[in-house]
């Protein structure tokens, strides 16, 4: 017992600890992605008829609703654009001051030439219908992972990329592999910002 109270006063240092460790790993992650996006050529506007750049998500889109997907449509792809590729991020969580962990919510790729949209609540079998793959999300299930911030106010990013190839094959069905697999393949980029606060 006496060991055990004298080992307790680790605990909160092995606690800092962890923070710390998530804390640097998620800004190197982040600015990693900044700058990988600052090598693309940002070519595409992205939008949504459910909410503007850099306003709120109805709730609609969240946990706090019915949690589907939004609409995401773009336009401006080089003409030789042969698919394109969606990714959904969240870098602020748990809260926009203490960024411990990103959290991917959608990837969706080998989307054909000729989509330039993902309606409202897309469904797995509509996006199958259009030969539309699904990669996992944070909670390892392909499809949308709605917002759900716990503190603060989230940004939530969704890139576009359109590609020189017809289909990727991601050595693993997750946004690492989907990332990876885009290499040497980007013809040019869009995003579109969405923002959900807690409670709302």
């Amino acid at each position: 017992m006496k060991i055990l109270k004298h080992l307790l006063w680790l605990v909160p240092l092995l606690i800092v600890a962890a923070i710390v460790v998530l804390l640097t790993y998620t800004a190197y992650a982040r600015n990693n992605e900044a700058g990988y996006h600052a090598s693309l050529t940002r070519s595409l506007q992205v939008s949504s008829n459910d909410f503007q750049n850099a306003q709120e998500i109805p709730a609609r889109f969240s946990c706090r609703g019915a949690g589907v997907s939004p609409h995401v449509g773009w336009t401006g792809a080089p003409t030789t654009t042969k698919s394109y590729v969606l990714i959904t991020m969240d870098w602020d969580a748990p809260s926009p001051s203490l960024r411990l962990f990103p959290i991917v919510h959608w990837v969706l790729y080998n989307i054909p030439r000729e989509v330039n949209e993902i309606p409202e609540a897309a469904t797995a079998a509509s996006l199958n219908e259009r030969k539309i793959v699904a990669a996992k999300n944070i909670a390892g299930a392909a499809e949308y992972a709605p917002p759900c911030p716990p503190l603060g106010q989230h940004q939530y990013v969704f890139h576009v990329y359109a590609l020189d190839v017809d289909e990727i094959r991601p050595a693993a069905n997750d946004k690492a592999g989907v990332m990876k697999a885009m290499e040497g393949h980007v013809l040019g980029y869009g995003e579109l910002i969405g923002l959900k606060s807690a409670g709302v």
